[in-house]
């Protein structure tokens, strides 16, 4: 008898801890089901920040009343709805003088207007628009650097608005040609005087892929492990006024390797030229303009092209021939662009280009509070984005409608030019009540305070991307209790 008591005790103990251990365990279980979205690209051109086409103004710094130079701007920015513009400010009135009070009024102004639009700037300072510069820059570099120093303080004012600063102010209609100021050693020191008075944030530009070397003093592109720190290198890129424009890109490349050579600025052929640009462009802007109908810029070939190098703004103005040629085009892939005409298939494609490809969520409430929420974003864009934005996720329970935005800790300028990747979000299951909930995924330019499109053809006018439909289960259910149990030999022997 006494061994039969003691065996009970036992078993009633064992039975006690079971049920204590179910109970336990049973208070941790949490149902859920997850359903992602589906996710198709359309082929909707996206007006998104700091990419696509752009029309430019100039402005000739004088002694006129700066608020007729405000006007002007003013016509400017409300002739176009794009959000990029470029501005080329002339100041070869100053060529032997420093800028006047009433001319730095007058830049203050031009950028005081872009910046209240929320619109992007390209921006060049020059002295030439007529293929003159030997005749209408400054004779002496210093009064250059001088320029560069009384502009400093006002670009740097309205820095979050100014994308690029491009050429070192030099040369013909400021393409670093045709200049007194045009050795590598003269490029070297402008650019390097205008990356330690210009803001950081600012990317500046060369000419060419040549000039670019000859700066930096490398024949090897900046890598993701130097990139967007701050200095020259990381934020020097390329306009080339000549794109697609002949064999050479007009002068932009040469017809001999400089595989061989040991001088960082000797020019490449096309083919090396367009393989530094695919490396570099990853990481700094790279635009300009198309001119000069011929065979180079022809649809296909162009397409290829602009792919390799990264383009992410082109003048919406020249040359009109090559951008009817395009408009006159076919694209005749078998994606959701097929039978679109070349010109918007170009302008869908300038800079980044993001759909969401797939999700998924896993919980195991017995291991964590949080879900694991992943998704993948494809860049289709010729570019990747070179500024950062903020990213959220937002859930929204579909019964009430209330929503809950969280903030995301993530870097898309990473995310490189026609490639994927997949970021990771924990979500805190327990913190949500039951219901069914709708996540969207989202970005937001800060400076402009818009939300970053995607492409995706479930994709909402307010920016955000539907990932999936999360259903959270009251776990009083009899089918949680059922789920529960099927779950132990999972829990058990996993």
């Amino acid at each position: 008898m006494k061994k039969l008591l003691h065996l009970f005790a036992i078993l009633f103990h064992i039975a006690l801890f079971a049920a204590g251990s179910l109970f336990v365990l049973y208070s941790r279980f949490q149902p859920i089901s997850y359903a992602p979205a589906s996710f198709a690209e359309s082929s909707a051109i996206l007006d998104n920040p700091f990419r696509g086409f752009f029309h430019m103004g100039g402005f000739l710094l004088s002694e006129e009343d700066p608020e007729t130079m405000s006007a002007r701007c003013r016509q400017l920015i409300n002739a176009d709805n794009r959000q990029l513009m470029m501005v080329q400010i002339n100041l070869k009135n100053y060529a032997d003088s420093n800028l006047s009070q009433n001319a730095l009024q007058q830049l203050d102004l031009i950028l005081s207007q872009i910046h209240a639009s929320r619109k992007q700037v390209i921006l060049r300072f020059l002295y030439d628009w007529d293929g003159k510069a030997l005749e209408t820059e400054p004779t002496s570099l210093s009064q250059i650097v001088t320029h560069m120093d009384q502009v400093a303080d006002i670009v740097n004012t309205y820095a979050d608005c100014v994308f690029i600063l491009q050429s070192t102010f030099t040369g013909n209609n400021g393409e670093m040609t045709q200049t007194r100021f045009g050795s590598h050693e003269h490029n070297r020191f402008l650019m390097t005087h205008l990356s330690e008075v210009i803001d950081p944030s600012v990317f500046l530009a060369v000419r060419t892929p040549s000039h670019l070397r000859g700066v930096t003093q490398s024949k090897t592109p900046i890598t993701s492990h130097t990139a967007f720190n701050g200095s020259l290198a990381s934020r020097l890129g390329l306009y080339n006024d000549g794109m697609l424009g002949s064999v050479y890109d007009l002068g932009t490349y040469d017809d001999t390797s400089f595989a061989a050579s040991t001088a960082p600025e000797e020019k490449g052929t096309r083919e090396e030229e367009i393989a530094f640009q695919d490396s570099l462009c990853q990481y700094v802007p790279n635009g300009g303009e198309v001119v000069i109908d011929n065979p180079y810029n022809d649809f296909d070939n162009s397409i290829k092209d602009l792919k390799r190098m990264h383009v992410s703004y082109l003048n919406r103005d020249h040359q009109i021939e090559v951008l009817e040629k395009w408009e006159a085009s076919v694209y005749t892939g078998k994606d959701c662009f097929g039978g679109m005409n070349g010109l918007d298939y170009i302008e869908a494609h300038l800079g980044y280009r993001y759909v969401i490809t797939n999700s998924d969520l896993t919980f195991d409430p017995f291991k964590s509070d949080k879900a694991v929420l992943t998704f993948a974003i494809q860049n289709n864009g010729f570019a990747p984005s070179y500024r950062k934005f903020d990213a959220a996720v937002t859930l929204r329970n579909t019964d009430t409608d209330v929503r809950i935005t969280i903030p995301v800790e993530m870097d898309v300028r990473t995310l490189k030019a026609d490639s994927s990747a997949v970021f990771t979000y924990l979500l805190d299951i327990r913190a949500l009540q039951e219901g069914k909930y709708e996540i969207f995924f989202g970005l937001t330019d800060p400076y402009t305070g818009r939300a970053v499109l995607f492409a995706n053809d479930t994709a909402e006018e307010n920016g955000m991307t539907p990932l999936g439909t999360l259903h959270i289960l009251p776990t009083s259910q009899g089918a949680a209790w059922e789920t529960f149990i099927k779950s132990l030999p999972t829990l058990f022997f996993d």
